[in-house]
């Protein structure tokens, strides 16, 4: 293992835990050129530069589905950059989750935006322009499918890390708190992994308009990342209050 680690000297993060990645490593500076690299695929999508009035405004419609892929992306690399800063760790298991992190999301970059074009344009009637059409529901299920895979598997690989980061807590000093604050993240990662696996199903077991749930389901997201936080701090306070750490 290297770890940029120590207790005594180390900065606290704003969780009152000790942030030990200091110093880039190489390992997150490859990371961050690659989630560079993707977002920059998201925009590559126009052939030449707009010509006149409107081909700028029809260009400018594809903004908002650049935008939330690029919100997908920015979530996931904050998540590992978050890891990194808390833990600093180059070991074996970390470096080949990290390098799986990379090449999913790779792969995943362009059935991101697609799936957010389509949504849009569908939500708009067409208003924002899609440049990939689904010609059938099957097409549809298929391509929720593969951004339903790729979900479930960037925010594994990011639970991983965590798994990864918990198992290393005697070298790093893990208080109590910590420890279980990281089991709570690897958890929580993989309960947002889920969604991807139940988007996934959703997408062949409904039928007629209904099978567009399986797409919008993700929006839950937004209540359950606050939900299970104040989960994760009321069951540590009952922990403490029952003397068990």
């Amino acid at each position: 293992m290297s770890a940029r680690a120590a207790v005594d000297g180390v900065k606290l993060g704003p969780d009152g835990h000790p942030r030990r990645g200091a110093q880039m490593t190489r390992l997150e500076t490859f990371t961050d050129a690659a989630f560079a690299f993707a977002a920059a695929l998201l925009a590559i999508s126009i052939d030449e530069i707009p010509g006149n009035y409107q081909e700028l405004i029809e260009a400018m419609k594809g903004a908002p589905a650049f935008i939330a892929s690029f919100a997908i992306l920015f979530l996931f690399w904050r998540a590992h950059q978050v890891w990194s800063d808390k833990f600093g760790l180059e070991d074996l298991r970390s470096t080949l989750l990290t390098a799986a992190l990379v090449v999913v999301i790779m792969i995943y970059v362009y059935p991101l935006k697609i799936l957010f074009s389509a949504g849009l344009s569908t939500a708009t009637g067409g208003w924002l322009p899609s440049e990939f059409q689904l010609d059938s529901l099957h097409h549809f299920r298929v391509m929720v499918s593969v951004y339903g895979i790729g979900f479930a598997a960037v925010a594994g690989i990011v639970a991983g890390l965590y798994l990864n980061a918990a198992s290393f807590a005697d070298d790093l000093a893990m208080s109590a708190k910590e420890l279980y604050d990281t089991r709570s993240e690897a958890l929580a990662w993989f309960i947002v992994g889920l969604f991807g696996v139940a988007s996934f199903a959703l997408a062949w077991l409904l039928d007629g308009p209904w099978v567009s749930v399986s797409a919008w389901m993700y929006n839950l997201l937004i209540v359950y990342g606050p939900l299970f936080t104040w989960l994760q701090k009321r069951t540590w306070q009952k922990r403490v209050q029952r003397g068990e750490v």
